[in-house]
């Protein structure tokens, strides 16, 4: 069974501007994805329609066969549990520690409050960010605070990750440090999502390439 399926999926943005026009792409579960194109290509608004946050002007999507046009509050909230999410924006409250912001991700989980503490040092750690654990968000740089946004994304376990240029703003040692967390994702039979245009993610992630062109998909390969 497929993970995601879209049919026809085109989209609209008022007046009558096409973002995505008739995308048929079918996403199986444990897929390492990478979406690319051009800026205005449609990437983000694909991601935003796999974890609804915009809806399909006509065309559907499924998730394990359930159309999104008739799933329930209560399955898509389960279904958004499974996902960890990497904005491109980051979404990160500003007034808030390092150490807060990936605390509330994890606001839900059953983990004692010390283990909870050992578990966000280790991810800061890995992405050299331990030293700024009490720092306000604010006072971070644009790379340091997408680091932050891809550990919140990620420490949750989750079994999806979608990810909208999850390294536009790292130097090349960072981004390979992000590709190795997602490949090591991948390789415990989790699903990738990411939206790409970065050569280095393109060149050392295995899986399928899927190129978009003015809200078209044009191209569709694996990348051994």
């Amino acid at each position: 069974m497929s993970l995601f399926k879209l049919e026809k999926v085109t989209k609209i943005y008022p007046p009558y501007f096409k973002a995505l026009i008739g995308i048929d792409l079918t996403i199986e579960e444990n897929d390492f994805v990478l979406l690319t194109g051009a800026t205005g290509a449609g990437k983000t608004t694909l991601l935003k329609l796999l974890y609804k946050a915009e809806v399909p002007t006509s065309g559907e999507i499924y998730f394990k066969s359930i159309p999104y046009s008739k799933m329930s509050k209560k399955t898509l909230k389960e279904l958004r549990k499974k996902m960890g999410i990497v904005f491109q924006d980051h979404k990160l409250f500003l007034d808030l520690s390092v150490y807060e912001n990936i605390k509330l991700s994890l606001i839900l989980s059953n983990k004692p409050p010390k283990k909870l503490k050992l578990l966000i040092y280790e991810f800061l750690e890995r992405f050299g960010l331990a030293s700024k654990a009490k720092k306000r968000v604010k006072e971070l740089s644009g790379g340091e605070r997408q680091k932050v946004g891809i550990i919140r994304a990620i420490i949750r376990d989750p079994q999806i990750i979608i990810a909208d240029e999850p390294t536009g703003n790292l130097d090349p040692d960072s981004i390979r440090e992000v590709v190795k967390v997602f490949k090591e994702f991948h390789s415990k039979g989790k699903t990738v999502i990411l939206a790409t245009h970065d050569p280095v993610i393109l060149k050392e992630s295995p899986g399928k390439i899927i190129t978009l062109n003015r809200g078209e998909l044009v191209n569709y390969v694996e990348n051994s």
